[in-house]
């Protein structure tokens, strides 16, 4: 009997590496948002470094995208009004999802779409509530940076296959 799934490939130890690096980074900067720096490197720890670059690429784009619309909303909603009904402001919300998804279309970045979309409402669903929401914001996007460049650094070592 073969024990051949017990193997373990070069990009599954990369991956591994990349998180560990990206909590690591998180811990030492003392980031609440460290998960989505290793959310990041593990989405770009691809099979080629030309597969990485390209999805960090996309990966980046889409965050900054939808980063800057979430903190749009949250400089909106802090300084002139923000929404009391939690029903009320959740629809308006998800209205919103259309300009991003327009303007995703417009940039000819479909494919970062959800990204962006998703990104928009970890910011203002998520942290809407936070004493400083766009500091949440700004340390989404950050961490997200941190994730990808720890990708591409470890994505550059030969390990296994690929």
């Amino acid at each position: 009997m073969k024990i051949s799934c017990l193997k373990v490939g070069g990009r599954t130890i990369k991956t591994v590496v990349a998180v560990f690096l990206c909590l690591l980074t998180g811990t030492i900067r003392k980031s609440d948002t460290a998960f989505y720096a290793a959310i990041a490197a593990m989405l770009c720890i691809q099979r080629t470094a030309e597969d990485s670059l390209r999805e960090a690429f996309n990966r980046e784009l889409a965050t900054v995208i939808g980063g800057a619309f979430g903190i749009m909303v949250m400089i909106f909603e802090k300084n002139v009004y923000r929404i009391p009904c939690e029903i009320v402001r959740y629809f308006l919300l998800s209205v919103l999802l259309i300009l991003i998804i327009k303007f995703s279309v417009l940039i000819k970045r479909e494919k970062g779409t959800f990204l962006m979309c998703v990104v928009f409402l970890c910011i203002t669903v998520t942290h809407g509530n936070d004493e400083v929401p766009l500091l949440f914001g700004f340390a989404r996007i950050v961490d997200t940076t941190i994730g990808i460049v720890v990708a591409l650094v470890i994505n550059q070592f030969p390990i296994g296959r690929g």
